[in-house]
């Protein structure tokens, strides 16, 4: 199921949320984008706890999981995502959007509502509004964003994209680049010191002695590491979307009939995006912010599979 979440909520239990003092101007991501597919296609179906997975380049083809349950589990994706029930990629995501912070000036947080709008048809006619989706975009996060695009559905037998599917990407400047330093981490990616394995290496409140940097066999779980970091001009401006995913979710009965009802299909693709004006949206329908199911900020935007 999906959270539908009222935005100081999300702020105060974000993770990475920041504090408020930046600017508006510098937490500015508003506008008008052109969204390009790569259409490397990466499909997993899970059954039974065992995951199997297929990649292909575009939508052609047919794509075979090899026998399961004593059937062959194959799908045409062209006629899958052709259903009229059926929502791929960029059908949930679209290919002209426009993207508004409706509280950027009312909040000084670096935690933020995202709106993304439907462009594909910019002028309506007399009374239609475009689709519009609600996220949260983190400019403490170097502008990662991320967007729930399920419904609740649940019921095996309809197309409803599950709770688990999401669109998510970060922001780029103009000018910015990339800075590779060495640095102490241990395995699960925290700051250490190389000395004593943790930060504080020393006890805990209660007088105890803090071994979380100590690996089983008393060794000192910190090692030196390569740590990329996105270096961004001061005042730069926003000017498109990079390392962007939309990972779509079906009920295996949806894609596969009965025999896999109890599965799950995933489908998951990258995208990039350019700036192409300041905001200027359709008429739209207004919408809630929606995270997908367990999805943080951090986390979500691995797109594993399992937020």
């Amino acid at each position: 199921m999906l959270r539908s979440m009222v935005v100081a909520a999300a702020i105060a239990g974000s993770c990475g949320g920041g504090g408020p003092g930046t600017p508006p101007e510098e937490r500015d991501v508003t506008g008008n984008y052109a969204i390009r597919y790569d259409d490397q296609l990466t499909l997993k179906l899970t059954v039974g706890g065992a995951t199997r997975e297929v990649t292909q380049s575009g939508y052609g083809g047919v794509v075979d999981f090899g026998i399961v349950n004593g059937q062959p589990a194959t799908i045409d994706l062209t006629q899958f995502c052709a259903k009229p029930e059926v929502k791929c990629p960029s059908e949930s995501f679209w290919s002209k959007v426009a993207i508004n912070q409706p509280d950027l000036n009312s909040s000084q947080w670096d935690l933020q509502k995202l709106v993304v709008i439907d462009d594909t048809t910019h002028t309506l006619p007399a009374g239609q509004k475009a689709a519009a989706i609600a996220g949260l975009v983190d400019h403490n996060q170097n502008d990662k964003y991320l967007l729930g695009l399920g419904i609740e559905g649940g019921a095996t037998a309809n197309c409803a994209a599950l709770g688990i599917s999401l669109a998510g990407g970060r922001f780029s400047r103009v000018g910015e680049r990339s800075e590779t330093t060495m640095e102490p981490r241990t395995l699960a990616g925290r700051v250490c010191s190389l000395d004593a394995g943790v930060p504080d290496a020393g006890t805990l409140p209660d007088g105890g002695r803090d071994t979380t940097g100590l690996l089983p066999d008393g060794g000192v779980d910190c090692q030196v590491v390569p740590i990329t970091r996105i270096v961004v001009p001061p005042g730069a401006k926003v000017d498109g979307i990079k390392d962007g995913k939309v990972f779509v979710g079906w009920a295996g009965g949806c894609a596969f009939g009965p025999f896999l009802a109890g599965g799950i299909l995933t489908l998951e693709t990258g995208y990039t995006g350019t700036r192409t004006g300041n905001y200027d949206p359709p008429p739209f329908t207004p919408a809630p912010v929606v995270l997908p199911d367990g999805g943080g900020i951090d986390g979500g935007l691995e797109l594993d599979g399992g937020m």
